[in-house]
């Protein structure tokens, strides 16, 4: 009987040793997917900021033209 229990523990050990392995790998890959849907965020709002200024110089320069050909 007590060679029983030490490879009941040591199994029990390792059980959890691979379950906290499984766990650790899982956080990783989240952390890995956040980094990139973050970067994929903000490189895609930088291009709605160029987007928004280029059409706010050629509506900018529009209405000057505009306002330039009436006087």
């Amino acid at each position: 009987m007590l060679g029983y229990r030490p490879k009941y523990t040591l199994r029990k050990e390792e059980e959890r040793a691979a379950r906290r392995d499984r766990l650790r790998f899982a956080a990783g890959m989240s952390d890995f997917l956040g980094v990139v849907l973050g970067f994929v965020s903000i490189l895609l709002l930088v291009l709605l900021l160029i987007s928004l200024l280029s059409w706010l110089k050629r509506d900018i320069t529009s209405t000057f033209a505009l306002l330039r050909s009436r006087f």
